[in-house]
């Protein structure tokens, strides 16, 4: 079967394996424990001590089935939002999937109280490996070039640029902010 959430495709074996282990926990434990692994995705690093308090009062292993159900529920709420799934598709595939109803929609609520933070933290860290944290321009009369002082992840590095390897930067920019322009368009 397809699933929205999966980016219309097949839902992977090891997920299924760990809806059995979360249809073990309560619905309000597995409610609380995806609000921290919600708020462990949004402002990094996750809060393991809370997630274990709530496992150690299950009848679950606290240390291989905490952190399976913790990559579970990470995977589910990342793919839900890369995939821009329906919060309700979304409880109607795990219920399909064999998570019971109440469990679902514990999953459903809490997508639903996060999906824009979630949203917006991916967004930001999307296509950006190195961000870019300063940058100064000098032209230098006597080199006949422009130098560029880059400050990348906290490390200083400079580059000489010819009057050629400018000219072909700025046409390539050009090029790439006009398809840009034209990508945004058509959405």
């Amino acid at each position: 079967m397809r699933f929205r959430f999966c980016g219309d495709a097949d839902c992977p074996d090891w997920v299924l394996v760990e809806i059995n282990t979360l249809s073990k926990l309560s619905s309000i434990k597995l409610k609380l424990l995806a609000q921290v692994v919600a708020q462990g995705i949004i402002n990094p690093p996750l809060q393991m001590d809370k997630a274990e308090k709530l496992f150690s009062e299950s009848k679950l292993d606290a240390d291989i089935d905490l952190k399976a159900c913790i990559a579970c529920i990470t995977y589910i709420l990342t793919s839900t939002t890369r995939f821009n799934c329906d919060s309700n598709a979304l409880q109607n595939e795990l219920q399909q999937l064999g998570l019971p109803r109440e469990h679902s929609t514990s999953l459903k609520r809490v997508v639903d109280d996060q999906i824009g933070a979630l949203t917006d933290k991916f967004r930001a860290a999307s296509l950006k490996v190195n961000p870019l944290e300063d940058i100064v321009a000098t032209v230098d009369a006597d080199l006949k070039c422009a130098i560029l002082d880059l400050k990348i992840n906290g490390e200083n590095r400079s580059v000489a640029l010819t009057p050629f390897t400018v000219n072909v930067l700025l046409e390539n920019l050009e090029e790439v902010r006009k398809t840009m322009v034209e990508l945004k368009e058509a959405s």
